[in-house]
């Protein structure tokens, strides 16, 4: 591939557009410096209806030393869908939209190495972009599951949250209850462009068959077969039951939620407070050179709540791949 020494994506500290990947256009964002030869770039995959909007405080963090790219998926935010004719019985699942960011990568001429970064169920999609390099795996310096959904998460939940929680909680505000958008530290118009963003996903949300996909990667047996070999992977595991847990409390005050709904609802949020830690802990399989952290003070927001704490976490993890690159360097 010949590249052009004006690209924007490769030189600009800040540059934002849509990028064609054949049927549709997606819509991304890179900051930061200019990258050298072996520079790694941070690609950020966002959760299940999250655009990259919600994730706008990390952006700002990360751009100050490291070159990230931040993109919306097909459907979310600005980013177009493909026609439906183009995709597999309706469904979007994540080896399209892993295929997807491989596509933007060559479009915009981003090389490798990859640093692949993600959040609750962009676990899913990066382990799907990892399964498309695994014979290339020189391509990706290393991991960062970020609190994020695993192949035996979505197999115990058929739904998650359960609908029986969804239902007691129906008319709770998170935001409202959790301060998110003060904590945040969004600006009045960040925080009010992030909510329009949220609802332009919620069509590509009810495309995305996660549970499907999940079960896609199962069958490649990533944890068995250490995936990963012996690259950097960092898994942080955040308090998601404590979450779940104040949405029923605060739907039991409301007073939602029928007698047998909420019975289930508590099983729902016992079950999955009794699980996580196995389930998050399970990843680092995917590596011999595997950390896992806990930050049980947080919740699944901590990324939007404090992106303070997922720079530190990203600033020691770079400072491990640096001290790796070293010692290869010695040993060669």
């Amino acid at each position: 591939m010949r590249i052009s020494l004006n690209n924007p994506w490769r030189t600009h500290p800040h540059h934002s557009g849509f990028v064609g990947v054949g049927t549709h256009s997606l819509w991304a964002t890179v900051r930061g410096p200019t990258r050298s030869t072996h520079d790694p770039l941070l690609i950020f995959i966002t959760g299940a209806g999250a655009s990259s909007a919600t994730y706008v405080k990390l952006q700002q963090s990360f751009g100050t030393h490291l070159r990230v790219l931040f993109y919306d998926r097909a459907g979310y935010d600005k980013s177009t869908l493909p026609p439906l004719y183009a995709l597999p019985e309706g469904k979007i699942y994540a080896l399209d939209t892993a295929r997807d960011l491989s596509k933007l990568l060559r479009a915009t001429e981003l090389e490798p190495p990859y640093i692949i970064m993600s959040h609750s169920y962009g676990g899913i999609i990066a382990r799907s972009f990892l399964e498309l390099h695994k014979t290339n795996l020189e391509a990706i310096s290393g991991m960062i599951l970020v609190d994020s959904g695993t192949e035996l998460m979505f197999q115990l939940f058929p739904r998650i949250p359960s609908k029986e929680l969804a239902a007691v909680a129906e008319n709770v505000d998170w935001n409202l209850l959790t301060h998110l958008k003060e904590q945040s530290g969004m600006s009045d118009a960040e925080w009010e462009y992030a909510i329009e963003a949220q609802k332009r996903c919620e069509r590509a949300t009810e495309l995305e068959d996660t549970h499907a996909s999940a079960h896609q990667l199962a069958v490649h047996h990533q944890l068995e077969r250490q995936a990963l070999g012996s690259k950097p992977l960092l898994v942080l595991k955040f308090n998601m039951a404590k979450d779940y847990q104040m949405l029923y409390d605060a739907g039991i005050k409301n007073g939602d939620g029928t007698a047998e709904e909420r019975e289930k609802a508590c099983v729902f949020v016992k079950t999955f407070e009794l699980f996580h830690d196995q389930i998050a802990k399970s990843q680092c399989s995917l590596s011999e050179n595997a950390r896992f952290k806990v930050y049980n003070a947080f919740g699944h927001d901590l990324p939007m709540r404090r992106p303070s704490i997922i720079v530190q976490e990203v600033n020691e993890f770079l400072q491990c791949l640096k001290m790796r690159k070293n010692t290869h360097q010695v040993d060669s």
